[in-house]
Order: C-alpha cells, then sequence, then structure tokens
C-alpha cells in the first residue's frame, strides 16, 4: 500500500485531505494501474503496470510550490532499479540523494519504507521503477546464487540499502534497456518472457556498475546464465538425438563461441560432457533397474550401435554393460 502525504512551510496535507485522488485512480484493461492528483501545490502521476513476475512502476510529478511530497510503502520487501528520466530534485531515505536526469541506482527496500521527495517550485522529476519482490529475488537466486544471494541475505536487515553511489549516471546500453522495458506492453504476448530477458541484463549491468566492474560479462551476465541453462536443459531432455553445438546455440539465441565458453564456466564441463555424463547416468539405472538387452538401453540413449554404447560405458565405468550388471548381482541372458 502506498500513502502519501505534501508538506509545505507548516502546513500538513495528507491523502485523505484531497479525496479526489481516490477518483482519479483507475485500472485499465489491460491491467495498468495509475493514479493522479493535482492540486494547488503538486501535480503527481503514478503508473503500475504488472507483467509476469515483475512490476513497472513510472511517477512522474511538477510542483507549484516549494514543498515536500512523502511517500509511504508497506507490504513485501523489494529491490528496485531506478531512473531518473527527468528530474533535479533531493529525495531523502537514509541519506540525501540528487537526484538528476539520468541518474541510476540499484537498491533494496524493507516492509515499510518512507521516502522524502524535496521539490522546488516549478521543479519536475519523473521516475521510471523496476520492481523485483523479495520473494522473485529468491526464486531467481536459485539458478543465480553467487549474484544474488548477497540480497537474500540483506533483505533479512529489514532496512533500506542504496548500492549504487549518488551521481551513478547510466550508459547508452543501460537507458536502451531501460526504455524497452518501459515499452514492453508492445510486445503482446511475447513481453513477458522478453521483459524478463531484459531486466536480467539490466540487473547485470547494475551489478556490475555497484561492483566497478566495465565488463558486462564479468562478474555477472544473467541473461548468459540463463541461456546456458536452457541449453544443459536441452541437451538432456533431448539426449537421444541432441542437437548440435550451432543448433544449440540458435536455439538459446547466442552462438557457439559464446555458449562453449559459458558453459564450461558455468557448470565445469563441456555441452557434450553434459551429455555424456547424463546418459551415462541414466544407462546405470536402466541396467540396474531393467532386464532389457544391452542394445535397446543403448538405442533408448541414442547410441546406434550396441558397439558404440559399450565403447562409451566402458570409458565412464572402467567395465562393459555386461559386467557392470553382473557387479550388481544378477545377469540378463
Amino acid at each position: 500500500m502506498i500513502q502519501s502525504k505534501i508538506t509545505v512551510g507548516d502546513k500538513v496535507i495528507t491523502a485523505d485531505q484531497f479525496p479526489e485522488a481516490a477518483a482519479l485512480t483507475k485500472v485499465s484493461e489491460d491491467g495498468i494501474r495509475t493514479t493522479y492528483y493535482d492540486n494547488e501545490y503538486i501535480s503527481n502521476l503514478l503508473t503500475e503496470n504488472r507483467v509476469g513476475r515483475f512490476l513497472l512502476l513510472s511517477q512522474s510529478a511538477r510542483s507549484f510550490a516549494d514543498c515536500e511530497l512523502e511517500i509511504r510503502r508497506t507490504g513485501i520487501p523489494v529491490l528496485m532499479m531506478t531512473l531518473a528520466k527527468n528530474s533535479d530534485m533531493v529525495r531523502t531515505r537514509q541519506e540525501d540523494r540528487h537526484w538528476r536526469t539520468g541518474d541510476v541506482c540499484l537498491s533494496l527496500f524493507p516492509e515499510e519504507d518512507i521516502v522524502v521527495n524535496h521539490c522546488r517550485a516549478g521543479g519536475t522529476f519523473e521516475l521510471f521503477n523496476i520492481v523485483l519482490t523479495e520473494p522473485v529475488v529468491r526464486q531467481l537466486a536459485e539458478r543465480h546464487p553467487e549474484a544474488l544471494n548477497p540480497f537474500c541475505k540483506d533483505f533479512e536487515r529489514n532496512e533500506s540499502i542504496a548500492y549504487t553511489p549518488p551521481g551513478t549516471q547510466a550508459n547508452r546500453k543501460l537507458l536502451r534497456l531501460f526504455q524497452d522495458i518501459e515499452d514492453c506492453n508492445e510486445m503482446g504476448n511475447y513481453a513477458e518472457k522478453y521483459l524478463e530477458t531484459q531486466i536480467l541484463d539490466c540487473l547485470s549491468m547494475m551489478i556490475n556498475s555497484v561492483n566497478e566492474s566495465d565488463d558486462t560479462f564479468s562478474p555477472v551476465n544473467l541473461v548468459l546464465s540463463d541461456k546456458v541453462h536452457e541449453a544443459r536443459e536441452i541437451m538432456t531432455t533431448q539426449y537421444q538425438n541432441p542437437p548440435s553445438l550451432h543448433q544449440l546455440a540458435t536455439m538459446v539465441g547466442t552462438n557457439e563461441c559464446t555458449l562453449k565458453s559459458a558453459f564450461k564456466q558455468e557448470f565445469g564441463e563441456t555441452v557434450f560432457q553434459c551429455l555424456f555424463d547424463h546418459r551415462m547416468s541414466l544407462a546405470v539405472n536402466y541396467l540396474k533397474d531393467t532386464s532389457w538387452p544391452i542394445a535397446e538401453i543403448g538405442l533408448l540413449l541414442g547410441y546406434e550401435y550396441q558397439s558404440h554404447f559399450c565403447t562409451a560405458f566402458r570409458r565412464k565405468y572402467g567395465m562393459s554393460p555386461t559386467d557392470f550388471r553382473e557387479s550388481c548381482g544378477y545377469s540378463v541372458k
């Protein structure tokens, strides 16, 4: 829930004192929620757009007097990426941060958070926020623990944390990513998948900025990590007739060279070593738990010839499939 109030000198105006705000809250057919209020001191528009697991939050305001706009948010803790699209104002949380156009910030907010916008007469500000709730961050951390577990731990501190130093400016790529994410509704049915890719790319760049890294592939590239996990899933589900490396790279949206190096870095083995290990793991289960002939098991695993399967199995375990079965206490005639 979001509540706001305006302070002008010694005068305090709360949201319930300008009830027109409630009348000007509406939800469009595509689920976009807008809240607008306008009085003699400030005009403010808040837009909330939920796409899949993510919330896109835009705020634009114009002040007609020197005033303070306080916004109190209560609810689930969130990790937020913010871009100042058009701004020249001071915002206070635990520290004063002078937001200027092009500034970006990666921040974490607890269950209850208060932010005070110090507005000057005639001033404007426009902020665009990408919001990831704590459950979403923890869900993403299951696949990207090294990059995201630190944020999961910080949620337990129950305090506001700004990871990005004040005055951090977005580069061209980051600005383009923010714009693409803001325009995601134009993608139609593809918006959710496209948005997740763009947000992970944006988050990678923000984390790298905090880590003072100029290389978007180091130390964190969440999008590339997702691609190699998808590649491994493809190889372990299509093991009977696996794609070539070129086909696999095309399927996950990268090139062979990048896929090879990223896969080895992520899993400590090559793509085809992963395929080989998966096949051999299945072979052990089939040999122990079924009475199927050796040749049939080889075919099930994608080996056209029994001899090729036996050679592969011996390379992995140092014995033939038949010897392995006998070592388990029985043989198949």
